[in-house]
């Protein structure tokens, strides 16, 4: 995959991005393979097969943002929780 991602771009096309590479490969190792549609970077309909890479791209930047949303609010659920173990010590301590 890596030298598939390094390969010279030409000077008018954009790099490939780590999705395009893998859907490249999955495409030509193994050409019934579902995965790509399982996770919905695929269409099922074979006209739709040759997405573009920027339809693609935004689509893998789409959930990598829903990612880091879930990441900072569990990690604000985090901070919340170890703030109220504080109190709760606190207040235990406390004659």
């Amino acid at each position: 995959m890596e030298s598939a991602m390094e390969k010279e771009v030409l000077e008018n096309e954009e790099p490939k991005s780590a999705a395009a590479v893998v859907a490249g490969i999955l495409t030509k190792e193994c050409p019934s393979s579902r995965f790509l549609q399982n996770v919905g970077l695929q269409s099922t309909s074979q006209k739709k097969f040759n997405r573009s890479a920027s339809a693609l791209d935004a689509h893998v930047q789409e959930l990598e943002y829903r990612l880091e949303k879930e990441r900072q609010a569990a990690e604000l659920m985090r901070e919340e929780l170890v703030e109220a173990k504080k109190k709760s010590e606190e207040a235990d301590a406390a004659p």
